[in-house]
C-alpha cells in the first residue's frame, strides 16, 4: 500500500517533532500519533476520541458509478456526502466478497476457497449453493511471519482459533473481549434478515426475531447464496461467523452476532420506525458496542439488481438504488443516537469490492508499487476462479496482475473530528489499513501480529492508519470522556 503524502513523511516528522518538543506536543500537534517505543504509525487522534466506530458495508460497486454524476444513489451523493468526508483512494482488498468481509475484520487474507465465496466449483448448480462451511485447512501459522504477519497457511472457509501451539486466525472482537476482561458487550456484527427463515440460516432463536449466530454447520453446504423471497441474509456477508475462535463459544457468538432489526417507513409525514438490536443499542452510550459491523441484506447491500423479497421502500429495485434507500432510512436513525451526537462514533460506509473488472490495489500505474500484501494462499488476491469460469477475468500469469479488490471509496462520518462536507484525495487507504486504524482509535495498543495490537495485513509495515487527512478537523474541547 502506498503511503499517502501526509503519511510518507510522518515517520521522520514524529522523531523531529519528539526529540525537539517532546511526546505531548507530538500530541497536540495533530500529526499521526506515534507509540512511545517506537515510530509506528498509529491513527491520527489522541485514545479515548472515538469509543465507537461502526462500519456499514454495501455491495459490488466501483467508485465512478457510485460517486458518478450519473449514479443513481441521489440521497448518497446529494445528502450523505455533506455530511461527511469522501475518501476517493480507498481499496479493496480481493474478489470476490467473502475475502473482504475477512479481512475488514481480522486483517486475514484469503484463500482459494474464499475467492470463490466458498461455492464449490465441481458441483455448481444453478443458483449456486456454497459448497462448505469448510475448515481452513492445514490451518498452520506462516512460517514468515515479517511477510505473512498473522496469516493462516490452507484452504476452506473456516479459520482455526488460536491455541497453546499456534496463533491461529482472531477477530477485531477478539480483541476487545481480551482489553476489556470479556465483560460486558463491546463488538457487535449486525446481520439483517439473520435467520428470518431459520431453517435456511441455521442459528438459534432470537428474542426479538430472526436467529443469532447464523451459520450452517461445519463441514455443511450453505444455501444462502441466493436470496429467498422472505430472507434475504447471506452468510458470506457476516465475517465474524468465519472465525472459530467465535462460533465455538454458541453462548458468546449469540451475544455478539445478531439479526440486525427491522424497518416501519413512516407515512405521510409520520417517522420511521425501528425495531430490533441496532435501534436498541444504540438507544443509549451505554449500550452501544465499541465496534459494530453492519450488513444489510442482498436487497439492501446493492448485491441484488432486482430484489426477491422487497428493498426498504417496499419495492423490487436492488442495485445502487435500493441500497440507497436504505441509506435514506437507516442513516438519520444512526446520526440521531447518543454515540454520534457525542462526537464519539466514527461511522464508515464502504463497499466490500468494486465491479469485477478493477482488479487495483491502490492508484498507482505500476500495481507492483502498491506494496499490497499477496499470499500466503493467493498470489493474486484480485483473481476469483469462479469469475473465469464466466469470463469475467483471465486467469493470471504473474503476480500483481489482479492485486486487490478495486476502487470502491469510502464515506466517514464524525460530528466531531471530520469537516463536513470535505473529499480526501491524498490518503489512500484498504480494508486492511481500516482495520489498523479501528484497532487503534478503540485503544487496542498491545498484542496483535506485531506487539502494538494490529492483526494481520493490518500489521504490516506498509498499511498506514486513518491520519490528519482523515480526521481534519481538531476538536479543542475534546476531554476522551464517554459520558
Amino acid at each position: 500500500m502506498n503511503r499517502s503524502p501526509r503519511s510518507a513523511t510522518s515517520s521522520r516528522r514524529s522523531v523531529a517533532l519528539a526529540a525537539v518538543f517532546g511526546l505531548g506536543a507530538l500530541l497536540a500537534s495533530g500529526l499521526a500519533q506515534s507509540d512511545e517505543r517506537t515510530t509506528i504509525d498509529r491513527a491520527a487522534l489522541p485514545e479515548g476520541s472515538i469509543q465507537h466506530v461502526m462500519v456499514i458495508d454495501l455491495e459490488n460497486e466501483n467508485f465512478a458509478a457510485t460517486f458518478g454524476a450519473n449514479s443513481p444513489a441521489t440521497y448518497l451523493n446529494g445528502t450523505l456526502l455533506k455530511k461527511g468526508q469522501l475518501i476517493t483512494n480507498y481499496f479493496a482488498t480481493s474478489h470476490v466478497s467473502l475475502g473482504n468481509y475477512i479481512s475488514q475484520v481480522s486483517g486475514q487474507a484469503p484463500t482459494p476457497s474464499i475467492n470463490n465465496d466458498c461455492i464449490d466449483l465441481r458441483t455448481l448448480t444453478s443458483p449456486p449453493v456454497l459448497g462448505g462451511f469448510t475448515e481452513v485447512l492445514p490451518g498452520t501459522d506462516a512460517t514468515d511471519q515479517a511477510r505473512f504477519p498473522g496469516q493462516v497457511v490452507g484452504d476452506g472457509c473456516v479459520f482455526p482459533a488460536p491455541t497453546l501451539h499456534t496463533k491461529g486466525a482472531r477477530t477485531i472482537g477478539d480483541q476487545l473481549d481480551a482489553l476489556h476482561g470479556g465483560h460486558g458487550i463491546h463488538w457487535r456484527g449486525y446481520a439483517e434478515d439473520m435467520g428470518a427463515d431459520p431453517v435456511r440460516d441455521y442459528g438459534t432463536p432470537d428474542p426479538m426475531g430472526g436467529s443469532r449466530c447464523a451459520h450452517p454447520p461445519v463441514g455443511a453446504p450453505d444455501f444462502s447464496n441466493s436470496a429467498a423471497a422472505g430472507d434475504q441474509y447471506a452468510t458470506r456477508h457476516n465475517p465474524f461467523v468465519y472465525f472459530h475462535s467465535v462460533i465455538d463459544d454458541v453462548a458468546r457468538c449469540n451475544e455478539h452476532v445478531v439479526p440486525m432489526g427491522t424497518l416501519t417507513v413512516g407515512l405521510n409525514g409520520a417517522p420511521d420506525r425501528f425495531a430490533g438490536h441496532l435501534h436498541e443499542d444504540l438507544k443509549h452510550i451505554g449500550t452501544t458496542p465499541k465496534f459494530m459491523f453492519v450488513t444489510p441484506n442482498l436487497c439492501n447491500d446493492g448485491h441484488d439488481a432486482t430484489c426477491a423479497g422487497v428493498n426498504a421502500e417496499g419495492g423490487k429495485a436492488g442495485g445502487l438504488a435500493g441500497a440507497d434507500l436504505w441509506l435514506k432510512h437507516w442513516m438519520p436513525m444512526i446520526f440521531n443516537s447518543p454515540a454520534y451526537k457525542s462526537g464519539k462514533l466514527l461511522v464508515v460506509l464502504t463497499f466490500d469490492e468494486s465491479g469485477f473488472t478493477d482488479s487495483r490495489a491502490c492508484p498507482a500505474t505500476n500495481q507492483a508499487d502498491c506494496g499490497s500484501p499477496t499470499g500466503p494462499n493467493v498470489t493474486n488476491p484480485g483473481f476469483s476462479p469462479i469469475l473465469g469460469l464466466f469470463h469475467l477475468q483471465t486467469p493470471p500469469t504473474a503476480t500483481y496482475v489482479y492485486p486487490g479488490g478495486g476502487q470502491v471509496g469510502a464515506v466517514l462520518f464524525n460530528a466531531k473530528y471530520i469537516v463536513a462536507g470535505s473529499v480526501n484525495t491524498t490518503g489512500v487507504y484498504n480494508h486492511y489499513s481500516a482495520l489498523r486504524s479501528y484497532e487503534d482509535l478503540l485503544g487496542i495498543r498491545r498484542g496483535g501480529d506485531d506487539g502494538f495490537g494490529h492483526l494481520g495485513y493490518g500489521a504490516s509495515a506498509g498499511q498506514v492508519p486513518f491520519g490528519r487527512d482523515v480526521f481534519n478537523r481538531r476538536a479543542p474541547d475534546d476531554d476522551g470522556d464517554d459520558r
